[in-house]
């Protein structure tokens, strides 16, 4: 490919050379015409580059505000989840504790062995809570990878989208080049 371009170059060089030798113009007339036709391609391009830039810009800015907006999301939702999930748990516990302050104070043998039950149940709920909590902040944590990887993404498109930008600038000006042979 760069071959090709190499030899395209040279092509045109060669090109150029040889319009201005046997151009019927003198050649201060073909020097300024020449000039003027580059500094027009030259602001094209400028200009060009320019609205590819702003373009690149715009699409980065509404990706960070999507990525923004995701992990806002995600975050108020795993909260949102985590105090659902406490609720629960400090329900059950107070169910759990209204149901054994209503036991019958004449099964006192039986008594300190369901206290003791009740302790287990509270803690394994409590940790069951704990554990559904730290799952919520995992799957933020997640979905915030996420978002750094799309946010990547954008950052790739952007640059192909310059790099393509920029080639269809040489391109055009090659053939602004050409045409003005």
């Amino acid at each position: 490919m760069a071959n090709k371009f190499g030899m395209f170059l040279i092509g045109g060089v060669v090109g150029a050379v040889a319009a201005l030798l046997a151009a019927p113009r003198p050649g201060a007339e073909t020097r300024a015409m020449v000039a003027d036709k580059a500094n027009d391609i030259l602001g094209d391009a400028q200009q060009w580059g320019g609205q590819a830039a702003a373009g690149a810009q715009h699409i980065y800015q509404e990706a960070a505000t999507k990525g923004a907006e995701v992990v806002n999301s995600v975050t108020a939702r795993g909260q949102e989840i985590a105090s659902e999930a406490a609720a629960r748990g400090a329900d059950m516990a107070a169910s759990i504790q209204e149901a054994a302050s209503n036991i019958s104070p004449t099964i006192n043998e039986k008594g300190d062995e369901l206290r003791e039950k009740i302790e287990a149940a509270r803690q394994r709920i409590a940790d069951q809570v704990a554990k559904n909590a730290g799952e919520d902040a995992d799957a933020v944590a997640d979905a915030a990878e996420d978002v750094k990887a799309a946010a990547v993404d954008g950052t790739e498109a952007v640059k192909t989208a310059a790099h393509e930008a920029k080639e269809t600038v040489k391109e055009v000006v090659a053939d602004d080049k050409k045409d003005a042979e």
